[in-house]
């Protein structure tokens, strides 16, 4: 009986540092496959050899839990072979795991602080077989204007040979011309789109990562509902009011050049787009006529966006991060990308 209890408590133990090593070597990008992560649940210690089950359970104490220990401690705060063991089974469940930083480190354990440096609290932590990955808004949308940047650049590049050809041989010349402007037209107008989408994804985030760590107590009922109602408050405000919330700073001059760059010359473009109509604008945003500025957008008024959402965003980062010397690198690829286009 002393014998079967013995071996059951080997074979647990076991499985439970193999469940969790495979969730460290994922993690890691160490699997190629599934198969090779559910490997770890599958094996049949409990017909095994007693001489193998035996080799197995001191390789476990041996070698396993050392190197189980030094990766937790590497990467988490508070994070053991257990917590491990369980957060495979919830991996097993779906191939992956896809969960907030906030829901995965109340579950699980926190990450540890030297490996979210420059990532914002409201990242989604993603687990699959390209490893333990960080996810947020901003990184995907300033990608979006990278690739958008690149493609209007090469229609603009292409389309300007045909610059001096005469009317006859353009016509000859039609449909391929019509492809460039198409990609031309479409790159353009969703640098615009995805400019705004970027600028309203990290002032929400800002605030949402502010109330996440701070909470209510220093904020007044008014600043509180401004920070928390991300639908009703208008970008202008946002723009405005945030940096000032979360830092306790002012931040904007009365009509400073970047703020009135970005709503009032540009946003009219975006709200062309995004709101396309015959009517005009109410005159109490401008009455300017929708189609006339949709019609308009060209290669310049797209860059002219990205440089103003470039100063934004610097200057709002370091007013908040006076004592931080490096911008976010998904802002940084947007200069680089930027800075090398020089049509």
């Amino acid at each position: 009986m002393q014998i079967a209890q013995g071996r059951n408590r080997e074979v647990q133990k076991i499985r439970k540092y193999n469940r969790a090593a495979a969730v460290g070597k994922l993690m890691l990008k160490e699997l190629n496959d599934w198969n090779e992560f559910l490997k770890a649940d599958q094996d049949d210690l409990e017909n095994l050899p007693r001489r193998f089950l035996k080799s197995a359970y001191n390789d476990v104490k041996k070698r396993l839990s050392t190197e189980l220990d030094r990766f937790c401690k590497q990467n988490f705060l508070n994070m053991n072979v257990d917590i491990l063991s369980n957060l495979y089974e919830e991996i097993k469940k779906y191939r992956g795991l896809e969960i907030s930083l906030s829901d995965f480190e109340k579950k699980y354990a926190p990450i540890h602080p030297q490996i979210l440096i420059g990532f914002p609290l409201h990242l989604t932590v993603s687990i699959s077989l390209w490893g333990l990955q960080f996810k947020f808004p901003e990184n995907e949308l300033s990608k979006d204007i990278i690739e958008a940047m690149g493609l209007a650049t090469n229609s603009q590049i292409e389309l300007k040979k045909y610059e001096k050809l005469s009317h006859k041989e353009l016509l000859q010349k039609r449909e391929e011309i019509t492809s460039f402007l198409r990609m031309k037209f479409f790159t353009i107008r969703m640098l615009i789109l995805s400019c705004f989408n970027l600028l309203e994804a990290y002032l929400n985030g800002l605030a949402w990562d502010y109330i996440y760590k701070f909470g209510q107590e220093d904020l007044s009922n008014r600043q509180y509902k401004c920070l928390t109602d991300s639908t009703s408050v208008s970008i202008r405000d946002k723009l405005k009011k945030y940096p000032e919330i979360i830092s306790k700073r002012t931040l904007w001059e009365e009509n400073d050049g970047e703020i009135v760059g970005f709503i009032d010359i540009v946003k009219p473009y975006r709200d062309s787009l995004v709101h396309p109509s015959p009517f005009s604008a109410p005159e109490k945003f401008g009455g300017y006529d929708k189609l006339l500025l949709f019609y308009k957008i060209d290669f310049d008024t797209a860059f002219l966006t990205v440089d103003l959402l470039i100063k934004l965003i610097n200057k709002i980062h370091f007013h908040i991060n006076p004592d931080i010397k490096d911008i976010p690198k998904w802002i940084d690829s947007i200069i680089k990308k930027r800075n090398e286009i020089s049509l």
